[in-house]
């Protein structure tokens, strides 16, 4: 490292162990204040459901031949408190490995980039097409596991980041599979003002607010800045859960 003293550059020698030690525990630190916030949430959340309307929607099936049949009914509120919760628990969960761990960058690396993503993205996306009328449960279950595909993909391109040589196919695999929820509900929003039944307009802002801050995080995954692109996506997920949880 060079310093200037006295108007005389000094090459001062520094331990790279020390630099990485602390820019870990300033990671971790940042960990566990986005966990403590996420709890926080998670609970005003929640009080506000139990205290509130429920928003509640049905899971159907049809089969060949006989009328549709209710299965069963999620809580959207309930879901998007669970979100919270496991967001909580996944920031958690990595703060703790960057104090313990020698390689605490790759333990966040892991537990933030990887566990929050694949515990919450499937789900927030599940609400948003039940938000935007998807009931069958065949269309949910393929929302549902889209969504994960797309965010598996992601995690093997941070995972490889260093042996493909800067490629970035796996990543643009994983987008064009994760556009494919999207494009579901964007045609379940568009049919329903064709039959005369136009969504309310809460839910049009809460899917466009789920769907920028999924394009916010994706490009923030794209130019490899992995810590913005979480701290995106906590942003995200807390505005859309406030928005589902207190306006829908």
């Amino acid at each position: 490292m060079i310093v200037l003293v006295s108007g005389v550059r000094v090459k001062v020698p520094v331990n790279p162990g020390v630099l990485q030690v602390a820019g870990s525990e300033d990671m971790g630190a940042r960990g566990r204040t986005i966990s403590i916030l996420m709890a926080v949430q998670a609970v005003g959340a929640l009080l506000v459901v139990l205290l509130g309307e429920h928003t509640v929607r049905a899971v159907t099936v049809t089969l060949d031949g006989q009328p549709t049949t209710t299965l069963s009914h999620v809580d959207l509120g309930v879901a998007m408190v669970v979100v919270l919760a496991l967001s909580a628990l996944a920031w958690a969960t990595s703060s703790r490995g960057q104090g313990t761990s020698p390689r605490g960058q790759g333990t966040s690396s892991w537990w933030s980039g990887a566990l929050d993503p694949l515990l919450t993205t499937p789900i927030t996306v599940f609400v948003i097409a039940q938000l935007n009328g998807v009931r069958d449960v065949g269309a949910l279950v393929g929302v549902y596991a889209l969504a994960s595909a797309g965010v598996l993909f992601a995690l093997v391109q941070r995972r490889d980041e260093r042996s493909v040589g800067g490629s970035r196919v796996t990543l643009g695999l994983g987008s064009a599979v994760g556009i494919v929820p999207w494009g579901i509900v964007a045609f379940h929003q568009v049919g329903a003002g064709f039959v005369g039944h136009p969504l309310p307009g809460i839910v049009v802002v809460v899917t466009l607010t789920a769907l920028a801050a999924a394009i916010a995080e994706f490009v923030a995954t794209w130019r490899r800045r992995p810590v913005a692109a979480s701290l995106l996506r906590a942003a995200g997920f807390s505005l859309v859960a406030w928005l589902v949880v207190a306006a829908v």
